[in-house]
């Protein structure tokens, strides 16, 4: 199995920050605030939850000092980005770019088993993302679980792990 310690410091960074990517990406489809606050809390218990993985590399994402450096670098990112390119097609072009990358990488670097584990890892955490609060609701009634957004962009994901070999 691919481990931290195989991959080059640039091949880990994509790799560790992708999910994070990911997470911002499905969360700047649509809602509120309150929605986003909820989908963001998520994504930190999903990265979080990578601790519990029996694979060593998804384990390493999970880290605390990991998932800390991953959150300054994505914060620098965003924050440099101007206020006409903060929305969620920009958002998710850039996640979807670095997930081909690290699926890449992974490939390069690693066997089928090590892919799967990360694309498997990445969509259940995009998927836990887009369940946790529902878009288009009002005061919780109505509105739908995964809005089309959020499943066009899941979609768009395991389509990049189909052609890379999941």
């Amino acid at each position: 199995m691919l481990t931290r310690d195989q991959l080059t410091d640039d091949q880990w960074r994509t790799v560790r920050n992708t999910p994070h990517h990911i997470a911002i990406a499905v969360s700047a489809v649509g809602g509120s605030i309150f929605d986003e606050m909820l989908e963001r809390s998520a994504a930190m218990s999903g990265i979080a939850d990578a601790l519990n993985s029996r694979h060593p590399l998804v384990q390493g994402i999970g880290a605390s000092a990991d998932i800390m450096a991953a959150q300054d670098q994505l914060r620098t990112w965003y924050h440099g980005l101007e206020d006409s390119e903060r929305h969620a097609t920009n958002l998710q072009a850039k996640a979807l770019a670095m997930f081909k990358d690290a699926v890449g990488t992974l490939q390069e670097r690693g066997q089928h088993d090590d892919v799967r584990h990360y694309c498997d890892f990445v969509i259940a955490l995009a998927t836990r993302v887009a369940r946790t609060a529902r878009e288009g609701d009002m005061l919780g009634m109505g509105g739908e679980l995964v809005s089309s957004g959020e499943r066009t962009f899941i979609a768009l994901l395991e389509a990049a792990t189909t052609t890379n070999g999941r």
